[in-house]
C-alpha cells in the first residue's frame, strides 16, 4: 500500500515522505478500511514536529488517527456484510505506528461509525477526534440542567461542535475569539455571547460574564488552553462547576493555584478523545449521525490536499491564520 510517513520529527515539508508498505494483516476482531480521506488534528502535527517528543518510539510513523473510507476486508466472516460500506473512524489511537494517511488502515470493528448517505466522505473524515472531544466535554459528569457553558476558542474544530452540542442541550453559550472572522463563525453556530479576548482584559471578561449570567456564573468551562486561562477559570465558574480541558498548548506546565479552585469545589477533567470506551464511541457516533441525517449540524471549513503534497495539510493546521480543518485525499 502507499502511505505518507516520517522517520524523524521536524518541519512537515522536510520530514513527510511518500512510500510503499505491506498491506495490513487483519486479525479476528479487526477490519481493513480503504481510506478515502485522512484528516489532520493538532495532535498529529505536534507529534510530527517534535513538540510532544523529539524521539520516535518506532522506526517510522504513518500519521493521523481520523479518516473515512470503505471496508474491504474483515477478520471475522460474520462481519462480511460490512464489506463495501462506508464508515468514519472514532477513537483511533494516536500512539500506533500505522495511521490513516495510507491506502489501507487496520482497526477494531468497534471504532467504525457508519457514514450517513447525505454526508460526504470528506466531511465524515474530520469528525473523529473533534466530535469525541466535544461530546465528552459537554456531557461528561452532567447531572443537572446546565444554564451557562463557557467555551474558549470558539472557532476551533472541537469548540465548533461543542458550541452546537451545548446549545442543543439547552445551555447558553459564552465563547471567546481573537478576530471578527471567528466571531462570525461562532455567531453562525449559535453562541449567545462572543468575547474578543484580544480586546478585553481578564477583569473585563469576568465582569461581562458576571453580568450576562446575572451573578450565577457558568456551570461548565470547556478549555482549549488550560494554562493560559488557569487564573480566569475560578473567577467565572460557580461552586461545584466542572472544567473540561483538552489542551494546554501555550503553557505546557502550568502553575496551579490549588486554593483558587478548592473553595469552590471545582472539578477538573482532562479530556482525551483517544481513550473513549466502546460505550462512549457508540453514543458519540449515534448522536452525531442523527444530527447529520437531520442536517442539524454545521461542520468546520475543510481544505483538502492532494496525496503528493500531504505536508500542506499539516502546514494548514499549524498556521494560526487558518480557520478550519484539513484532510488529504488518498
Amino acid at each position: 500500500m502507499k502511505a505518507i510517513y516520517y522517520e524523524q520529527t521536524g518541519e512537515a515539508k522536510k520530514v513527510l515522505k511518500s512510500g510503499t508498505f505491506d498491506d495490513p494483516q487483519v486479525k479476528k476482531d479487526e477490519v481493513v478500511l480503504e481510506v478515502l480521506y485522512s484528516s489532520v488534528n493538532p495532535a498529529d502535527t505536534k507529534q510530527r514536529s517534535g513538540w510532544i517528543s523529539k524521539k520516535l518510539n518506532q522506526e517510522f510513523i504513518i500519521p493521523h488517527t481520523d479518516g473515512s473510507g470503505k471496508v474491504v476486508e474483515v477478520g471475522n466472516p460474520k462481519y462480511k456484510n460490512l464489506i463495501g460500506k462506508k464508515f468514519w473512524i472514532c477513537g483511533g489511537s494516536k500512539n500506533q505506528q500505522y495511521g490513516t494517511c495510507a491506502q489501507y488502515y487496520k482497526l477494531k470493528k468497534n471504532k467504525l461509525i457508519f457514514t450517513p448517505n447525505n454526508i460526504s466522505a470528506s466531511k465524515s473524515s474530520i469528525l473523529g477526534v473533534p466530535v469525541a472531544t466535544a461530546y465528552y466535554s459537554v456531557f461528561s459528569e452532567k447531572k443537572y440542567s446546565e444554564k451557562f457553558v463557557f467555551i474558549s476558542g470558539g472557532a476551533g474544530a472541537v469548540s465548533n461542535y461543542a458550541i452546537q452540542f451545548a446549545k442543543l442541550n439547552g445551555s447558553k453559550v459564552i465563547t471567546t475569539v481573537s478576530n471578527a472572522a471567528k466571531k462570525n463563525i461562532c455567531k453562525n453556530l449559535g453562541a449567545d455571547l462572543i468575547l474578543n479576548y484580544k480586546k478585553l482584559s481578564e477583569i473585563d471578561i469576568i465582569n461581562i460574564v458576571n453580568e450576562f449570567t446575572k451573578g450565577l456564573l457558568v456551570d461548565r468551562v470547556i478549555e482549549v488552553d488550560f494554562g493560559k486561562n488557569i487564573n480566569l477559570i475560578p473567577k467565572i465558574i460557580k461552586n461545584n462547576g466542572i472544567v473540561c480541558s483538552y489542551s494546554s498548548s501555550s503553557i505546557v506546565k502550568p502553575k496551579f493555584d490549588y486554593y483558587s479552585y478548592a473553595p469552590k469545589g471545582i472539578n477538573i477533567k482532562i479530556v482525551q478523545a483517544f481513550l473513549q470506551n466502546n460505550k462512549n464511541i457508540s453514543l458519540i457516533g449515534n448522536y452525531v449521525n442523527k444530527l447529520m441525517e437531520r442536517n442539524k449540524i454545521i461542520h468546520p471549513n475543510i481544505e483538502t490536499f492532494r496525496f503528493d503534497v500531504a505536508y500542506k495539510a499539516h502546514d494548514f493546521i499549524e498556521n494560526p491564520k487558518k480557520i478550519g480543518k484539513s484532510n488529504i485525499k488518498i
